[in-house]
């Protein structure tokens, strides 16, 4: 919109701007309209004017060429005055004479006379010549236009010129009178244009200012309130429906946000009544071990909830922002396969390998929460699947629990939601885990929907792209680092640094899945083994005693590869340079005793480089 526009519509207002804007509309068409008429009516009685004198001048001539040879010349001259005088404006000159030759003008129209000859104009014998808006005086001193027609004639002895004008009077007032109505109607017209487009538009803005006098009068209090809508299915009426439609969004957001502050209140409230239930105790000296174990519990709880309600935040400010790097999912879902949980069920992973773009965070949580939300209402069994399905990561968690109404099931991934069988906060989460799963998904490009499962339970389906799957070629495997460990043979003797055996890989079980084959292995603290992967060893778990570790990076199976100008590692060279075990995991050779230091203390082992010291 223009910027002068603009400001008049911030002064006047929408009806002022719309009578104004179509009455400077219709005065420019007017306007052009009317000086159009006039040129074009001035026009077409101007060439009437013209045909009419070319006529009257047409007959003049013809009685005159017909008077002139069959009478004297006496006679002939009573003829002219006689045909002449039958006209308004009209002269007739007479050459005599050769060398040179005189013009006289014999006969003229009591308006014009004889002593002033309307025009010089000498169109040859037969020739007519027309000029439009010729003055021409008359006898009485006044000057009129006129349309003058000049012919030649021939009176059989001397040339002869008609000069007839025909005025332009009627022409004349004929466009002064188109000027006058003209001059008066089309004001009166714009007046009216005007003033009928001010009531019209406001009568069609009135379902307009009603709305806004509805929305202006309500309140934060008053959401639930709606504008009328007007009986006609035009602009107005679709703008009414999108804003009852929009206070019924926003009446819903603020249902959601109090509901969102009241849970979150209550869901705070309990672990910090806890602990400061725990705080007296411990003031009073009165603490046991079950005490500290809640407060460690209640800690953990009020940790985990402040954490997704932080995530939730985040995303609802500028969205979440994962990194980008490639993830193998199927490791992220081994992860569950040992970790502890509450009761009795138990997580089963059947993974084929499928990696992914993302936040490998994120997606491990993706699954925890999953998992967890299975585990709370599985009777017995929790599957955990992984697979590929074309261009895109499958993650399935399935329970044999009592499983999701087909009603509920868009629910669940709101924030704080929990169904009937799930409302006692002792059996059931939060109400953030969903929640940050499909935040954490839609993050990731996918999608997460929860369908029945195989059991009778829920399954809940997360669909994410995968990554390029590269080219099947045979891969070199890096050489793996030495690893070593501290092991005493005497006390009062230095520690000596020996080569740890390396563990047997744990007996295994190879089952067929839907996905893929995988292994169960006899410990859930064990990675899996499937003969198909190098044994990395215990030190290469990162283990910390009391802690749970997930399982390590899986390595390629391959030969290990000599490295050009390298001769076998010989026995006497053993202990120069590393050698590698059968199970193809490379191992340091013990070091020399070192003696004891002055004070009698054993000095630490020092590692060899590349090494993990446990």
């Amino acid at each position: 919109m223009p910027r002068p526009l603009g400001w008049l519509r911030a002064r006047m207002g929408v009806r002022a701007v719309s009578a104004l804007s179509a009455a400077v509309v219709v005065a420019l068409a007017l306007a052009v309209a009317g000086v159009a008429l006039v040129l074009l009516v001035q026009q077409s009685l101007r060439q009437q004017v013209q045909a009419e004198a070319r006529a009257q001048a047409q007959v003049i001539v013809d009685r005159l060429e017909g008077n002139w040879r069959g009478q004297a010349n006496e006679n002939a001259r009573d003829a002219l005055d006689q045909l002449i005088r039958e006209s308004d404006l009209a002269q007739v000159r007479v050459e005599y004479g050769d060398d040179p030759p005189t013009w006289t003008t014999e006969a003229g129209t009591d308006a014009v006379g004889r002593d002033v000859l309307m025009s010089d104009v000498r169109p040859a014998d037969g020739e007519t010549v027309v000029q439009s808006g010729v003055p021409v005086r008359k006898v009485d001193g006044s000057v009129v236009d006129t349309v003058l027609v000049a012919t030649g004639a021939d009176s059989g002895r001397n040339d002869v010129i008609l000069l007839y004008a025909a005025p332009l009077t009627a022409v004349e007032a004929a466009t002064r009178t188109l000027l006058f109505y003209l001059l008066w109607g089309v004001p009166l017209l714009i007046v009216v244009t005007g003033v009928t487009t001010y009531l019209f538009s406001g009568r069609a803005l009135r379902p307009v200012e009603a709305m806004r006098g509805q929305v202006a009068a309500m309140t934060e209090k008053d959401l639930g309130q709606r504008v009328p809508v007007p009986p006609a299915r035009d602009e107005v009426g679709r703008l009414a429906e999108t804003m009852n439609a929009m206070l019924a969004r926003l009446e819903d957001a603020q249902g959601v946000q109090r509901r969102f502050v009241a849970d979150a209140s209550h869901e705070l409230r309990s672990p910090l009544a806890t602990i400061a239930t725990g705080l007296e105790l411990m003031q009073n000296g009165t603490v046991d071990g079950s005490t500290v174990t809640a407060l460690r519990g209640e800690a953990a709880r009020l940790n985990n909830l402040v954490e997704g309600l932080i995530l939730l935040a985040r995303a609802d400010e500028r969205g979440l922002q994962p990194r980008r790097e490639e993830v193998d999912l199927d490791e992220v879902a081994e992860l569950e396969r040992g970790r502890p949980a509450d009761g009795v069920v138990v997580a089963e992973v059947r993974a084929v390998p499928v990696r992914v773009i993302g936040d490998r965070g994120q997606l491990a949580r993706v699954v925890r929460n999953l998992v967890d939300n299975a585990r709370r209402h599985a009777r017995s069994r929790v599957l955990v699947t992984v697979g590929r399905d074309g261009d895109t990561a499958v993650l399935e968690v399935s329970d044999d629990g009592a499983g999701v109404p087909e009603s509920d099931r868009a629910r669940v991934f709101e924030r704080f939601v929990r169904l009937d069988d799930a409302r006692a906060r002792t059996d059931g989460g939060s109400g953030l885990g969903l929640a940050i799963v499909a935040e954490v998904v839609a993050a990731h490009g996918g999608t997460v929907e929860v369908t029945d499962g195989p059991d009778g339970g829920a399954l809940f389906r997360v669909r994410i792209p995968a990554a390029a799957a590269p080219d099947a070629q045979p891969e070199e495997v890096p050489r793996a680092e030495a690893v070593s460990r501290p092991d005493p043979k005497t006390v009062g003797q230095a520690a000596v640094a020996t080569a740890a055996p390396v563990p047997p890989p744990p007996p295994t079980k190879r089952t067929a899945s839907g996905n893929g084959w995988f292994a169960a292995p006899a410990r859930p603290t064990e990675p899996a083994w499937t003969g198909d992967e190098a044994w990395t060893g215990e030190a290469a778990w990162g283990h910390v005693p009391g802690q749970v570790q997930g399982p390590p990076r899986r390595a390629r199976r391959g030969p290990r590869p000599v490295q050009p100008g390298r001769e076998p590692v010989r026995d006497e060279e053993a202990r120069r340079d590393p050698v590698t075990a059968p199970s193809g995991i490379p191992v340091v050779p013990p070091e020399e005793p070192k003696p004891a230091s002055r004070s009698g203390r054993i000095p630490s082992p020092r590692p060899q480089p590349g090494s993990a010291m446990r």
